[in-house]
């Protein structure tokens, strides 16, 4: 390991792909690694390293950015930390007595801002950077409060762990390494009978052309005969792989109809282009879906949307657990709008021969990236004993690629990977890893994140028109998409979880046609991160029982008489008395999803966290208090906890 320790002291700043409002700075043991920063918090375990690139132990870490103030503020700074905080505002060192700070006039601009977190002894440490000022209470200080940090570049690790370089090379990463490298490619026992001998020419061949995302490299060059028989030899013996499974019958082209409502009301548009788009989406780098029908035979289509992990266990397509006619029906409209519509051939392609196939794949050690395909040959160099990664092979010119695949990746890329990226492999944290997860998944297709527009707001136009025969439809996009901005704080981490297992039943929102998906292979990790993004342990829900005299008063607040929150909430098997655009969450779920720390903010002003929202602020902006007076002297913190109180004795058990 000692190759790692010298690279970490060189470690150039290496900013993610994600909207970073500040940097942070971890020193330990006299090794520095400086990251991107969405929040001024942080949670690290005993145990953990406090950053990707260092190992654990004690550490400083240094957070800066500037608050960019809309006018004059008169502001309370307060922390919450395990470990030794020092805040610092517009060049001033502020002193805190029993976390509060005194009172910090802040005029109109951008101010810089500075905090220096020490961990305890044994590196573990979190804190919590909050304000308060007139206009709202007690908050951390949300994202959007900083001044956008300039744009990052590609994120190496994603870059590395997503073609599956480890695969190939010789490696020692050791128990703490990113996640990701021991993800795979799909499993190709059977493939011969899931899609058809012609795509895998035209996959092998060129699978940028059919996918410009697709981190499958390009095993072959197609431009030359031989490549080009090549790729037709290797499509002629996969296809000889067959299962021994029934292939089940091709869909109903008649159920097109409504399989393309089931497309338009699941927000496929948001990461797929439509089947008939006649080129890629190069700018939203939309995966695009004209291929299906040259791509699947029978009915395994169907199969596949039913259950996408089946032969690839960490696969970035969701589980919309559809039923059998949704699967059906959506697969019928593929189908039938891909026709025709299929990229062109990238070759002429002479017949393949399956037994020269055979030995190309152990040649070229296909085995090595996916499963069924035999035992893999002998990798490659050792990673950490290639100084320059980019002089030759994978990463290098293409006269000193040799045998090495052509990797799809743009100069830029390119050059992020390097031997200094070593230790951000081989020390990770769930925080990290939350971040990768956000980009590669794309979370950021569907919802709200730090600023950045959900990509289905500018695209679900486009499928709107597969709607045309159904009468009076009402899409209620905003309240089908909660932004992912405050999810690590918002919810318990034990419902996230189970949202992103897709085991969550009954679902929040069970009147809409959009659904969040299941992301079962991603999900723990991404509920962990999520969590840390904030500077929050897991959670759970509490488990005291309700104080019954605040209950009883809680239940006055949200009646008719009070706040009128079973206007547009049920309760349990209670419906609400009238929801006319759209209906709110049962607050049998409430206790269960979120935690009373997001609830109280939410309750003081909804749209402060949601400026969209249909939610009314029930609190006087003048003063905070709540409507009823005559209710806990009409303080609204108060009136808020009996409502809290009422809800955990109203959960669903």
């Amino acid at each position: 390991m000692r190759i790692i320790k010298n690279l970490i002291l060189s470690l150039p700043l290496l900013l993610t792909a994600v909207h970073a409002q500040l940097t942070a700075t971890f020193t330990a043991a006299g090794k520095s690694q400086t990251r991107a920063a969405t929040l001024p918090a942080l949670y690290v375990p005993a145990g953990s390293p406090p950053t990707a690139g260092l190992a654990p132990g004690p550490f400083t870490a240094t957070f800066k950015g500037s608050l960019r103030i809309p006018k004059r503020y008169r502001v309370y700074f307060s922390i919450e930390s395990k470990g030794t905080v020092a805040l610092k505002v517009d060049g001033e060192d502020l002193t805190f007595t029993e976390g509060k700070s005194g009172r910090v006039r802040l005029n109109p601009g951008d101010v810089p801002i500075e905090l220096t977190f020490d961990s305890a002894p044994d590196g573990s440490g979190f804190f919590r950077l909050f304000w308060e000022e007139r206009d709202f209470p007690r908050e951390v200080i949300p994202n959007a409060a900083f001044v956008p940090a300039a744009q990052s570049g590609p994120d190496p690790v994603h870059l590395f762990t997503s073609h599956n370089c480890v695969q190939c090379h010789e490696h020692d990463f050791g128990s703490s390494a990113v996640p990701e490298l021991k993800d795979s490619g799909p499993n190709l026992a059977g493939i011969g009978s899931r899609v058809s001998r012609e795509w895998l020419t035209r996959w092998i061949a060129q699978p940028d052309l059919l996918k410009p995302t697709t981190t499958m490299p390009a095993m072959v060059d197609h431009t030359k005969p031989e490549g080009a028989q090549a790729a037709a030899d290797i499509a002629a013996y996969l296809a000889t792989l067959t299962s021994e499974d029934p292939v089940p019958p091709a869909p109903a082209l008649t159920l097109a109809q409504q399989g393309g409502q089931h497309f338009h009301e699941l927000g496929c548009i948001a990461c797929h282009s439509k089947p008939d788009a006649p080129e890629p989406d190069f700018d939203l780098q939309r995966i695009p879906l004209n291929n299906v029908a040259t791509k699947f035979q029978g009915g395994s289509l169907v199969s596949f949307l039913k259950n996408p992990r089946k032969h690839h266990s960490s696969i970035k397509m969701p589980d919309f657990r559809l039923s059998d006619d949704e699967a059906n029906s959506l697969a019928a409209w593929l189908i039938k709008t891909a026709t025709g519509n299929h990229t062109p051939d990238p070759s002429e392609f002479a017949p393949g021969d399956a037994t020269r196939g055979k030995t190309l794949v152990a040649d070229l050690n296909c085995a090595a990236c996916h499963e069924g395909l035999g035992n893999t040959s002998p990798k490659g160099p050792d990673l950490f004993k290639v100084k320059d990664w980019s002089a030759r092979g994978c990463l290098g010119p293409d006269e000193q690629r040799g045998r090495a695949p052509r990797l799809n990746l743009t100069a830029d890329e390119k050059r992020s990977l390097s031997p200094a990226i070593l230790p951000l492999l081989v020390h990770d944290t769930a925080a990290a890893y939350a971040t990768r997860r956000i980009e590669a998944l794309n979370c950021t297709s569907c919802h709200n994140y730090n600023g950045q527009a959900a990509q289905l707001t500018q695209t679900h136009v486009e499928s709107k028109s597969l709607m045309d025969h159904v009468e009076g439809h009402d899409e209620r996009l905003i309240q089908s998409r909660p932004p992912l901005t405050h999810m690590g704080a918002m919810l318990q981490s034990s419902y996230l979880e189970k949202m992103l297992l897709g085991t969550a039943n009954p679902r929040p929102r069970p009147w809409l046609d959009m659904r969040m998906p299941a992301f079962t292979h991603h999900a723990p990790g991404l509920t962990r991160g999520l969590a840390h993004h904030h500077g929050l342990p897991e959670s759970s829900p509490e488990t005291s029982d309700a104080d019954p005299k605040l209950a009883k008063i809680g239940e006055e607040l949200v009646g008719v008489t009070g706040y009128a929150c079973v206007t547009c909430h049920a309760i349990n098997e209670q419906k609400a008395i009238a929801a006319f655009e759209v209906q709110g969450i049962n607050f049998g779920l409430t206790h269960e999803r979120l935690r009373k720390d997001y609830y109280h903010q939410w309750m003081f002003n909804p749209a402060r966290l949601v400026p969209d929202t249909k939610m009314p602020r029930y609190t006087n902006p003048d003063d905070g208090s709540a409507p009823r007076a005559d209710i806990l002297e009409g303080d609204s913190r108060k009136q808020f906890d009996a409502i809290w109180e009422y809800l955990k004795s109203v959960k669903k058990p």
